[in-house]
This record gives structure tokens, C-alpha cells and sequence, in this order.
């Protein structure tokens, strides 16, 4: 599994992903520099993709925002080995239910707010994916305000 979050490639995209959350949680440039602590001028530079942030300012941006810096970080999942270990993290960070049959594996979470949110989020998915005239700008304005719902785990 590799994470970039400094990647010359990515950093238009992480621009975009900062001011993306900022604007759904209706904040200007300089009310989430005041809530992260980070000065004005540097927000203005990640948003205008003249500057990478380091990671302990995503880390701070994102809680400023509310959402998870897994958002801002791009994670190449590769192989059985890295879907293992992304299962065995939410494992420690909140209950999962396993539902095991000769075909498949099926995994829900004891945590009811969880499986709303990731059945909301699979039922636009289909919805999507049966409708392929949609833009994709739909299903990532689904995936924003999912993941606004900052609710904790356990």
C-alpha cells in the first residue's frame, strides 16, 4: 500500500479536494484558516494548488473541517495484503460483524450509523451506476456529504 499526499500529480487534485469540503461546510478561506491555525495566505496557496501542504497540515485542515484526512491522502490499494490491513484498521476502530458462506465474505458494523451511511452511499452508487448520463460530479457530491457525517465509531 503506498499514500502520497505530496505527489506533483495529485496536488491539483488535493487543491480541489481542500477547497471542496471548505465550500460544503460553507467556511471562507479565512474561517478555516483561523480554525486550523493556519495562516490565511498559506490556505490560499494549497487551494490554488502554489503550494503542497505537509501532512501535519492536512492533519490540521481536516480536523478543522471536520472529515478525515484519509480524504486528502491518495491510497493505492494493490493487493489482498493492503485490503487486509484497511480491514483489520476498522476492525480495531469499530465492531465488525462477519457473515461468512462458502462463496463470499459479507461484512456489516455494529454501529448503526456506519451501515446507513455505507448503505446510502451503495444505493446512489447502483443508482449510478445504472444511469450512466450522470456526471460524476453527483456521486462525489454523495461521497462529500457522507462524509460530513463525522460521527464517532464506537
Amino acid at each position: 500500500m503506498r499514500i502520497n499526499y505530496m505527489n506533483d500529480n495529485e496536488s491539483s487534485n488535493l487543491a480541489r479536494t481542500i477547497r471542496k469540503y471548505r465550500e460544503a461546510r460553507k467556511m471562507t478561506m479565512k474561517q478555516l484558516s483561523i480554525k486550523s491555525g493556519i495562516k490565511l495566505s498559506t490556505i490560499k496557496k494549497y487551494e490554488t494548488d502554489n503550494r503542497n501542504p505537509k501532512l501535519e497540515q492536512l492533519e490540521k485542515i481536516a480536523a478543522a473541517l471536520d472529515v478525515s484526512v484519509f480524504e486528502f491522502l491518495d491510497i493505492e490499494v494493490k493487493s489482498i495484503s493492503d485490503i487486509i490491513s484497511l480491514v483489520n484498521k476498522m476492525n480495531n476502530a469499530t465492531e465488525i460483524e462477519w457473515d461468512i458462506d462458502n462463496e463470499k465474505v459479507s461484512i456489516s458494523f455494529k454501529n448503526e450509523d456506519i451501515n446507513n451511511s455505507l448503505k446510502d452511499y451503495a444505493l446512489d452508487y447502483r443508482c449510478k451506476d445504472i444511469n450512466i448520463e450522470n456526471e460524476s460530479s453527483d456521486s462525489e457530491a454523495t461521497l462529500t456529504r457522507l462524509m460530513l457525517i463525522n460521527n464517532s465509531l464506537k
